[in-house]
């Protein structure tokens, strides 16, 4: 949660209006700010530097009564003469951070779009559409370069230097190039006392400039041809063709089967658009941004550039400026890859579209989806949503004709589906001669698998040894000291972890409140499922993949490449291994418990949990065997389950949507989310309980003004105001929160309305909050 006092909406105080006279023929910049005061404010531009600001440019600025220099982002110039008479008098604006604008007029016109849409400062969208690496220019230092005044040898002075000097400026001179002080000494060989005897003379000048970044050498990637498509992927590939090349910025939804060839495609959209001189984004989650998925576009494409979060500052910056300098066709990468600086954007595509990771969880709050749209408004991109499973919003989206689908229902090959049985935990058919995650059905068809030859994937998305630790006698169970969560065993280092705050303590041997022994671990984590698969198939190979063991640099990537080489049989992990794996051999996946988010007081957990299921089970039969699905679940009679069974997502859709439009929520509406914390929960729920009577107070207001369609009208209100409440997870690090939700049919009123409420009621200085637009998360 990041910190929104009320300072977001503060201004400086009144100066005294200047005279008409001062105005004549100055600029004023407009200057915002990523932290509070926010601004924008206004700064008169000093003539000096007129010649070199252009907006998009970081500047340097007094601010506030003490006059203290901040950084902030130019993002408008115009006329002074434009504001007489209605602005008071203007602090000049200091000096200038950058050399050139750091983002582009395109780029500045997508974060006020961002600062209108999310409801945050332009400063704070422009913050977060720069790496940080970009920002600090990681991976640069400024060096002196040298060169020889115009006019060394003309005049007077050139008789009153020594032979050694002049063999100094003629071999700066045959260079050709501006030469570092090492690199003079080292061309004329003479020292460096003498180089600086003629700095002083003015006979040679210094300029200080920084390097460019150096991007870290790519892996050698064999070269590979594009593959033949089938009908239903050339079918797709034209009709994206089209609107690119139209210049439309139309958008597509490639909806395939898991394993329908959906990257050849994009691949093949891609190729056309870079023999036409355009460029391409390609976003993809971070959990799917695999060795394996980039080796892929490596192997089609030369002139290629990475952004994603396991870059240092310094490679980040390196490929940001790569990009920038025109130096790349195609960028892949995750979620603020959206924002790569391209001047020739032709294609966006957007693959496994529903992944949560796409919408950003800190200020600015945006979707990378609705970037990637407007986006491609600014440039006349296609856009290209890919997904077996699409987010319900995209889904109605098509619904509504705003997005148009493009149906890839079969496997390459003709491959079939593989059969996914639901086992019922509840039964009697559950292991009755051993305990432990894996069922006796389960069991047998892993070891028929791997004895037949093949690979075996389990899926269990919950980390650690045992998800719950309590006392047998007393009952009490050991909770996160500032959450209102219990701790996580890890036996690998013998620690009780909460997974939200980071808190770690060594693992009790007694009750804290009771001090009995023989304390109980309870429920189940991927490492016990390790342990449990070890000793049941000690004669095959098992590799665990998760946060805990996926920490090394490489180490992803190492465990891919054992897994593809067959030197591990069974790969299991949370669900950094349900999506973007491509493996022929694997035969059977394993869903240790598929109710472990469907019952979460969340309304996207059926859908979350459909859409898990279904990429998991499209991990297997993609070689010549068939393969198997077995999901163990203790609700297998539940519509997202039995849907995926039947692969059947859009009779998933169809009972999902009825539900979410029934009841008011997305996609039918948009869903706006404050959510409030302090140390004291009064202040926080009190702030929260104030906003919510105000709002409330003028929506009625407006529902009352708005005019009826029928006298029988009852449709439900256009906005409602929901809470507030505590929120699901009542108390977070240390802070006690509590929520209000708003639903609107028309987002910009609300936003506004919004707005003026949080400007007219700040939230008390103890108390912090965030306002999400389009929540995704409601925990």
């Amino acid at each position: 949660m990041t910190d929104r006092q009320p300072s977001l909406f503060e201004s400086e105080p009144p100066e005294a209006p200047w005279e008409e006279d001062e105005l004549r023929d100055r600029l004023v910049v407009e200057v915002a700010f990523a932290e509070p005061p926010f601004g924008p404010y206004d700064y008169l531009l000093p003539e000096p530097l007129r010649p070199h600001l252009r907006e998009g440019m970081r500047v340097r600025v007094p601010l506030g009564p003490q006059n203290h220099l901040r950084i902030g982002y130019c993002v408008r110039v115009s006329p002074a003469a434009d504001r007489a008479g209605t602005t008071r008098r203007l602090k000049e604006l200091r000096s200038l951070v950058d050399k050139a604008p750091i983002v582009s007029p395109g780029q500045l016109d997508l974060a006020k779009w961002i600062a209108e849409e999310y409801v945050c400062s332009v400063g704070e969208a422009l913050e977060g559409m720069l790496p940080a690496g970009v920002r600090g220019l990681a991976g640069t230092r400024e060096r002196t370069y040298l060169r020889t005044a115009t006019d060394w040898n003309v005049g007077e002075g050139v008789a009153k230097i020594t032979a050694t000097q002049r063999e100094i400026l003629e071999a700066l001179d045959r260079a050709g190039r501006a030469l570092t002080p090492p690199e003079l000494v080292e061309a004329s060989g003479k020292s460096l006392a003498t180089i600086r005897a003629l700095r002083k003379k003015g006979l040679i000048v210094g300029v200080t400039e920084r390097d460019a970044p150096q991007r870290r050498a790519a892996k050698e990637v064999a070269r590979t041809q594009p593959l033949e498509l089938n009908d239903d992927q050339a079918k797709a590939l034209v009709r994206i063709l089209d609107a690119a090349e139209e210049g439309r910025a139309e958008t597509f939804v490639l909806f395939g089967a898991t394993g329908s060839g959906k990257t050849e495609v994009y691949m093949a959209a891609i190729d056309r658009i870079v023999e036409q001189g355009r460029q391409a984004i390609v976003l993809v989650p971070e959990i799917s941004l695999t060795p394996q998925t980039l080796e892929r576009f490596r192997g089609r494409f030369d002139r290629i550039a990475i952004l994603h979060s396991h870059l240092t500052d310094a490679e980040r910056h390196a490929e940001w400026k790569q990009i920038a300098d025109g130096a790349a066709d195609v960028v892949i990468g995750a979620r603020s890859a959206i924002f790569a600086p391209l001047d020739r954007l032709g294609l966006i595509v957007i693959d496994e579209e529903h992944d949560g990771s796409f919408k950003q969880d800190q200020t600015p709050r945006y979707h990378a989806r609705a970037v990637a749209i407007r986006r491609a408004k600014q440039s006349g991109a296609a856009v290209v949503l890919g997904s077996a499973t699409p987010s319900l919003e995209t889904w109605q989206a098509c619904e509504a004709g705003k997005a148009t689908r493009l149906d890839m229902p079969r496997r390459v090959l003709d491959r079939p589906l593989p059969e996914v049985r639901l086992l019922d935990m509840r039964t009697d058919d559950r292991g009755r001669t051993r305990r432990g995650a894996i069922s006796r059905l389960l069991e047998r068809a892993m070891r028929e698998s791997l004895e037949a030859g093949g690979q075996t994937i389990l899926l269990l998305n919950r980390r650690g040894f045992a998800t719950q630790i309590q006392c047998p006698a007393c009952g009490h169970v050991v909770q996160c000291p500032h959450c209102d969560l219990s701790l996580t065993h890890h036996r690998d280092r013998e620690a009780a972890v909460c997974h939200w705050c980071e808190f770690e303590m060594p693992a009790p041997q007694r009750c804290p409140e009771c001090r009995a022994e023989g304390i109980r671990y309870a429920g189940v984590g991927t490492e016990r499922l390790e342990a449990e698969v070890r000793a049941r198939f000690p004669n095959f190979a098992c590799l665990r993949m998760d946060s805990d063991t996926m920490k090394k640099p490489g180490s992803h990537e190492e465990a891919l490449s054992r897994f593809r080489r067959g030197e591990i049989r069974v790969l299991l992990g949370t669900q950094m291994i349900a999506k973007g794996l491509d493996f022929p051999n694997v035969t059977l996946v394993g869903v240790i418990n598929a109710d472990t988010a469907l019952h979460f007081p969340d309304f996207r957990a059926s859908e979350r949990t459909f859409q898990l299921v279904t990429q998991v089970a499209g991990r297997t039969g993609r070689g010549e065997a068939e393969g198997a699905v077995l999901v163990q679940t203790y609700s297998p009679e539940h519509p997202a389950l039995q849907a995926a069974r039947r692969h059947d997502y859009r009779r998933f859709a169809e009972l999902e949507l009825k539900l979410r439009r029934e009841h008011g929520y997305p996609p039918f509406e948009r869903l706006l989310r404050i959510v409030a914390r302090a140390t004291d929960p009064t202040p926080a729920r009190v702030w929260l309980d104030a906003i919510a009577e105000r709002l409330r107070a003028r929506l009625a207001e407006q529902e009352a003004a708005r005019p009826r369609r029928s006298k029988d009208e009852t449709l439900r209100p256009h906005v409602r105001v929901l809470g507030p409440a505590e929120a699901p997870l009542a108390r977070l690090r240390g802070y006690s929160r509590f929520h209000l939700l708003i639903f609107a049919r028309d987002l910009p009123p609300v936003r506004k309305l919004l707005a003026e409420e949080l400007i007219a009621l700040p939230a008390p200085a103890e108390t912090q909050y965030v306002l999400d637009v389009d929540a995704y998360e409601m925990l």
